[in-house]
């Protein structure tokens, strides 16, 4: 049996940023996963506060923006700003949403500006992060508290201080925490959007994403389907007041669990269950998992 101090399950977004914090912190880390970033590696994310078509305000917004300011633009460029094109009708409610909370934004005559929003490209960031990490690239069998039963070419059992979770949906199994998986689909479009704009759907990079697809309650894997994309392009032709061309797709699941996506869990804790905001939440929650494991709350 082998021994490490903290194993991190999964690559993701989650997952790497809490091994990174951990690491830069002095810790043995060891990250168990099957392949690099998983289902963060949907093409561009959007680090966007205020979600939906209703104007939601994200849960600890403020302190979400700042820890992610923090820590992404040591690793790569992060773009700032998103366009919300709202329709005028509905920016009353919009305005009393935001006028309780300190996001900066502006209202201009196409919508509104989310200046301290903004958007990444996440397949250099996610190979910035793993730079250094000892990294395993097996499958999690079962697990058992602290121990680890992965498939390899051959059998191996790991033995952990202290485990951290962050698999997302395609693992969620392994602890029956419940949840929701959405899938979803991205295309990969030819014209590159510097400005990042969203409503229904959003355009960033070279990235057209977005999903009116149901949840599900277990994990499926999920391939675009051609309703898909005739639905994006039509949103895209809402959003725009055209149809870009797209070179490929992308398809995933995201994994949701409502505002619990740090628990204790037999032998650690488990980080997920961010569902589409897991670039916008997991540097703050990848700080207060390193604040608990230093006593400091």
């Amino acid at each position: 049996m082998e021994r490490t101090h903290i194993a991190v399950l999964g690559a993701g977004i989650a997952g790497l940023v809490a091994a990174r914090l951990l690491h830069e912190a002095g810790n043995e880390v060891l990250v168990v996963t099957r392949e690099l970033g998983e289902a963060s590696r949907v093409p561009d994310a959007l680090l966007n506060p205020v979600r939906g078509k209703r104007g939601t305000v994200a849960l600890e917004a403020e302190e979400a923006l700042e820890a992610l300011w923090d820590f992404y633009p040591r690793f790569g460029p992060v773009r700032r700003g998103i366009l919300r094109p709202v329709p005028e009708a509905d920016r009353g409610v919009w305005k009393g949403k935001l006028e309780v909370r300190k996001i900066p934004h502006q209202w201009l005559e196409e919508g509104l500006y989310l200046e301290n929003a903004g958007w990444l490209e996440t397949t250099p960031l996610l190979h910035r992060l793993a730079q250094g990490l000892n990294i395993w690239y097996a499958e999690v069998e079962r697990l058992e508290g602290r121990t680890l039963y992965l498939r390899t070419p051959e059998p191996r059992t790991l033995r952990a201080g202290l485990v951290v979770y962050a698999g997302g949906a395609s693992g969620a199994h392994l602890l029956g925490l419940g949840g929701r998986f959405t899938p979803g689909s991205v295309l990969q479009t030819q014209e590159h959007f510097q400005q990042a704009r969203s409503y229904g759907v959003y355009v960033a990079g070279h990235s057209l994403g977005g999903s009116y697809l149901p949840h599900r309650n277990s994990y499926a894997p999920h391939q675009t389907e051609p309703h898909e994309v005739e639905w994006l392009m039509a949103e895209a032709e809402k959003l725009l007041g055209y149809r870009p061309r797209f070179r490929s797709s992308w398809a995933g699941v995201r994994y949701r669990l409502d505002q619990n996506y740090l628990k204790p869990i037999p032998g650690g804790f488990a980080l997920t269950g961010f569902g589409s905001a897991a670039y916008f939440y997991a540097p703050l929650y990848a700080h207060r998992l390193l604040k608990r494991l230093q006593g400091k709350s």
